[in-house]
């Protein structure tokens, strides 16, 4: 017989792993990974998302990325079962990851609100964190993306819509990114019950339902908006020659979305009036916006927005709450990210000292606005809180912030051309040309600087 080899254990292994090789597991399909210069500068556009949340006064809430189904199955304009992740959870239950943040928001707001709070007043709150989706896989599309969610809760003036649309504007031009900003209303219920049955009378005419994609086809008769937000090229040029909702507008839709212009003319915003806009959820009404990227030329590079947003007055009442006034706004980080040019602007440093803008009156609160953009496009530390109509609510809140200056406007000094700045230490106040505001600013700025350097050399600290 022939001898018997002894092998050993440490042998047996090494001569499986030649014969095996492990296979690397890969990265999902339409998940993104951030590394190196990527991850860094998404973090910037992070904090550059949460200075713009601190600059509008707007506060933070985080909800659970995992919801129930029945909050968002009615949310979207195409049928929407096939575009959530589900999530086993107890039985009977259907639960699925967030496709978005506003439902969750509404939901946290609803769930915690007192009920003897009978009048909860303005809410702005700000939120931040992954979306999930089960889209088409194409360029720009992410199933797993960043939201950063901007609402404002109780306010049905014309003015809101305009102020987020600011911030947004401001957000994008900070960054350095080429937009236009798209924007329509689609008015009320009433409006849309006339428009769609004209709408859907266009699309059943002879030769047109041919043009149509095979999504769109079943979409006839449903829900005829959606036949709007369809991005297939067909479609697109389909709906060009489709009637516009614009004729159709209520009085007060029409007295609504033309205030909100007004307000935009009056922030030197540029727009583009976009009679198609519908965006893909159904929660809306009235003014709705969206930001398209754009080259050097002008030129639209596709429609994947880099933000959309608009108002939504019955979903409160929708999810069980009290009929209540909303607006909101959500940018992509992700395709944000993509958009960036200069990626030094991330960088840029503020100041120290903190200016607080407090307004009395409607006239006072869209110059306020325009003198807001103004100081933070020149460096200074400024905050605002545009929502509320009392200015001694404003001053403690100006307190509250450490503030050391508070600048003033009421109809007296938008009629005199001028602002009223108070020293918040010593409560002093004085007088100056609207126009000369900002020097007046940074002369203050550096008497306060020369201060700070004196008392610390004398070993003296503290607030001045």
């Amino acid at each position: 017989m022939p001898k018997k080899k002894n092998v050993s254990v440490a042998a047996v292994r090494k001569s499986n792993s030649r014969g095996r090789k492990s296979k690397l597991s890969t990265k999902l399909l339409g998940m993104k990974d951030l590394l190196g210069e990527d991850s860094r500068y998404y973090d910037g556009i992070v904090a550059k998302a949460r200075e713009f949340a601190r600059l509008y006064g707007f506060s933070s809430v985080k909800t659970p990325i995992m919801e129930s189904y029945d909050l968002y199955k009615k949310s979207r304009r195409r049928e929407s079962g096939r575009e959530f992740y589900s999530v086993e959870a107890e039985k009977g239950q259907k639960t699925i990851l967030r496709p978005e943040l506003t439902q969750g928001i509404i939901r946290a707001y609803i769930n915690n609100q007192s009920p003897e709070d009978t009048n909860p007043g303005v809410s702005r709150l700000f939120s931040l964190g992954p979306v999930f989706r089960r889209d088409k896989l194409q360029t720009g599309h992410y199933r797993q993306s960043t939201q950063a969610d901007w609402e404002i809760i109780g306010d049905d003036k014309p003015l809101t819509e305009a102020l987020l649309i600011a911030l947004a504007y401001n957000f994008f031009n900070e960054l350095g990114i080429k937009f236009q900003l798209q924007i329509n209303s689609i008015g009320d219920s009433e409006c849309r019950r006339e428009y769609c049955s004209k709408l859907v009378g266009f699309y059943r005419e002879r030769g047109h339902r041919s043009k149509l994609c095979n999504q769109c086809k079943l979409e006839v008769g449903k829900n005829c908006l959606s036949l709007l937000d369809c991005k297939e090229e067909g479609c697109v040029q389909l709906h060009q020659e489709a009637p516009q909702i614009a004729d159709y507008l209520s009085v007060e839709s029409r007295e609504h979305f033309t205030k909100t212009l007004e307000f935009l003319d009056e922030l030197n915003i540029d727009y583009n009036f976009n009679p198609y806009l519908v965006r893909g959820l159904n929660y809306y009404n009235d003014t709705v916006f969206e930001f398209w990227p754009i080259n050097e030329k002008g030129e639209i590079l596709d429609r994947l927005s880099l933000a959309g947003g608009g108002r939504y007055d019955s979903l409160m009442e929708d999810l069980s709450g009290t009929a209540t006034p909303a607006v909101g706004l959500a940018i992509g980080l992700e395709r944000t990210l993509t958009r960036i040019k200069d990626k030094l602007v991330l960088d840029k440093k503020t100041e120290d000292n903190l200016v607080f803008l407090a307004q009395l009156g409607g006239q006072a609160k869209i110059k306020a606005a325009q003198l807001f953009v103004e100081l933070y496009q020149a460096g200074f530390r400024i905050r605002q809180s545009l929502a509320s109509d009392s200015l001694k609510a404003q001053l403690e809140e100006a307190t509250f912030l450490q503030a050391r200056t508070s600048l003033i406007l009421g109809k007296k000094e938008i009629m005199d051309g001028t602002v009223l700045m108070r020293d918040m230490d010593s409560g002093s106040q004085e007088t100056v040309v609207y126009k000369k505001i900002k020097d007046r600013l940074s002369k203050k700025d550096k008497l306060i600087e020369k201060r700070i350097n004196n008392r610390k050399e004398g070993g003296l600290y503290g607030r001045l």
